[in-house]
């Protein structure tokens, strides 16, 4: 018997959960992190649960004997990731294992604990208008961004990029 292989869906927009349901539904382990993060609306704020990974779910399953070839066709799923048009793509279950054990409960894992940066730490832009400029590290905002104070035109400005559009200087 052969071990079970974490691939990743690729799904509708705003519908992680539906295509989660489903593939559960059809017997694949399903991995959804989430974490909590502040909503405002109408004056109101409020706690919710977003996906670590929008549009991303990780799938469990025994690629021998899965059938896997259906995944495409389940309500919410927009395709599998794909090697080639034969070979699911492999996330190695370390990094799956790993987010489970950052969790607070259930599929919740706390935002904080996957940021490596530290405050006043310098971060290189990788994209977007100030490419290549360097900035300081100042923490998270309530959407999961990393903000940075950026010296532009000599003034300090605080700015907020998503985590994948900084680096290490």
């Amino acid at each position: 018997m052969s071990a079970l292989t974490w691939s990743v869906v690729y799904t509708q927009a705003l519908k992680e959960g539906v295509a989660a349901q489903n593939l559960k539904d059809q017997g694949f382990e399903v991995y959804l992190p989430r974490f909590k993060k502040l909503r405002r609306h109408a004056r109101k704020v409020d706690e919710v649960l977003a996906p670590l990974f929008p549009r991303y779910v990780f799938i469990g399953m025994d690629r021998e004997i899965a059938q896997w070839r259906s995944i495409k066709g389940t309500r919410g799923v927009s395709h599998l990731l794909m090697t080639d048009d034969r070979h699911p793509a492999v996330v190695p279950s370390l990094i799956i294992e790993s987010l489970k054990a950052q969790e607070v409960s259930a599929g919740v894992v706390p935002v904080e604990t996957l940021i490596v940066f530290q405050k006043g730490e310098k971060l290189r832009i990788l994209e977007g208008a100030f490419k290549d400029h360097v900035a300081t590290f100042e923490g998270l905002d309530d959407k999961a961004r990393v903000e940075l104070l950026l010296t532009f035109l000599g003034r300090e400005t605080k700015i907020a990029l998503p985590h994948y559009g900084v680096e290490v200087a």
